[in-house]
């Protein structure tokens, strides 16, 4: 609180697009956007490509993404490759932040295009968001000897990122790709979190539910819908003032 005004955000999630795209889901996103001045945030699985392919061009979600004005991407499952190319073809042309957290290179000067954590501060409120993926390749793989990225795991990740954000985030949110029942687990694991809006499981959650004090919302994949949150701080927790599925075409 500020002088006794509550603070307020909202926010709008998707994910697991597959790249089912279409502008009349991508206006009503952005209109949504102007509308409730939300930070607009996807969980992955955005692209075309599977999870071996390699495009020859720029991924065409990529630009209806720009078109909607999204702030932050988690990595996904169909945006990783095992090799750099691979990786940077992928994620080539990204409109936003594509975030991991548990993701490195297994060499210091091989690129990463990603990040852990985006912050800012948006209707006066600081906001940390944390990427997490569901580990493809992990170092005890036999994989793991032809893939230039490892994984580590999401959870235990979280917690030592998690510790670092508390103290300078008022909302904390986890962008995660590995599903309800490990954002479950998350939650159980790091309390700190304020929210979690998950993908990967093709599970939506509306309303969303809140697990150890943590509210976890996950929208309809291929672009069937969209979830609102609106978000007011009462005390040192976030409490849920509405939340709105937005459909999309069916």
């Amino acid at each position: 609180m500020d002088g006794g005004v509550p603070q307020r955000i909202a926010l709008i999630h998707t994910n697991d697009a597959h790249d089912r795209w279409n502008a009349a889901f991508v206006e009503r996103l952005r209109t949504l956007k102007a509308q409730h001045h939300a930070l607009l945030l996807d969980s992955g699985d955005c692209i075309r490509a599977g999870n071996l392919g390699i495009p020859l061009q720029p991924e065409p979600a990529w630009a209806w993404m720009q078109q909607a004005g999204y702030d932050a991407i988690a990595l996904g499952n169909r945006e990783f490759h095992l090799t750099v190319a691979g990786l940077l073809a992928k994620t080539r042309r990204a409109p936003a932040p594509l975030l991991c957290a548990n993701l490195r290179p297994k060499q210091p000067d091989t690129p990463l295009p990603v990040q852990a954590v985006w912050q800012t501060v948006h209707a006066g409120v600081r906001v940390a968001v944390l990427g997490l993926t569901v580990p493809m390749i992990t170092p005890q793989m036999y994989s793991a000897a032809l893939s230039a990225y490892v994984f580590d795991p999401p959870i235990e990740t979280a917690r030592a990122w998690v510790a670092r954000l508390r103290p300078e985030a008022d909302l904390l949110i986890a962008l995660t790709h590995i599903g309800i029942t490990q954002d479950r687990l998350l939650a159980e694991a790091c309390p700190e979190l304020d929210v979690i809006l998950g993908g990967h499981s093709h599970t939506p959650i509306h309303p969303p539910e809140q697990v150890n004090g943590v509210w976890i919302s996950q929208s309809p994949p291929f672009c069937k819908g969209a979830v609102l949150l609106e978000l007011e701080r009462a005390g040192t927790r976030w409490a849920l003032r509405e939340a709105l599925l937005v459909q999309g075409e069916r």
